[in-house]
């Protein structure tokens, strides 16, 4: 039996096409979830590390997904080829470095039909960075696991821009959904900002101020967002 986080399970749900790569597979529970959902053909588990991509082939064998299931060795989308699948999911990293990888990759960004990523953080400037390569976000899910919260996100070729500051920082999909998890981050960040303020208030340095005054843009940003998410209509 796949024991498998409900992160990964959500990843593996946003996948709509029967072609895949998992990029930092990791032990590759994802294309082994993929492959007892049925609905792949084939899926190419990318790792950097030897040791993982061990373990991956292991699980793999062990769930009997050796004939839709391959594992390649390198960084990022390095191991792909162009038009060699339809979908590339990212997860288990930063926004920064999944943005480095698809920057050093757009061959092969350009000719996928889908994204399914999933940052840990910096989720803003993911969102940003697909708008800018020519990407439509047509699906987010935030959830939270213990003290964490994730965003998964699914887009596709397109042209998209958000009007507003506060759709990049929480999702214009979430807001408009008025998404229970993300109403539940919000109060999470209040009170994290609330301890960071006092602690930079007792330091008293020109730096600590610089800080402040960007918490205090972030601040308004979450009013915002919370009239958006309250409010019957959108701002």
């Amino acid at each position: 039996m796949l024991e498998i986080s409900q992160r990964l399970r959500i990843v593996g749900d946003f996948v709509t096409q029967k072609t895949v790569a998992d990029i930092g597979t990791d032990h590759a529970y994802v294309p082994i979830y993929l492959h007892k959902k049925g609905n792949v053909e084939k899926v190419i588990a990318c790792d950097i590390n030897k040791k993982p991509l061990q373990k991956a082939q292991q699980n793999i064998k062990l769930h009997h997904a050796e004939n839709k299931i391959i594992t390649r060795l390198g960084n990022g989308l390095q191991p792909l080829q162009p038009y060699e699948v339809d979908s590339i999911v990212i997860s288990g990293m930063g926004g920064m470095l999944m943005i480095e990888l698809m920057e050093q990759s757009q061959n092969i960004i350009k000719t996928v039909k889908e994204l399914i990523l999933c940052p840990h953080l910096d989720v803003t400037a993911v969102r940003k960075y697909l708008h800018n390569i020519g990407y439509v976000i047509t699906d987010e899910k935030m959830i939270q696991e213990w003290d964490n919260f994730y965003t998964i996100l699914r887009a596709i070729p397109g042209k998209q821009k958000y009007d507003k500051e506060i759709e990049y920082i929480f999702g214009s999909i979430l807001l408009e959904k008025k998404d229970a998890v993300l109403k539940e981050y919000i109060i999470n960040e209040k009170i994290r900002l609330k301890k960071i303020k006092q602690h930079l208030y007792d330091k008293r340095t020109e730096q600590s101020q610089k800080r402040l005054q960007q918490i205090e843009e972030y601040k308004k940003a979450i009013e915002e967002a919370e009239k958006w998410l309250y409010c019957v209509e959108k701002l």
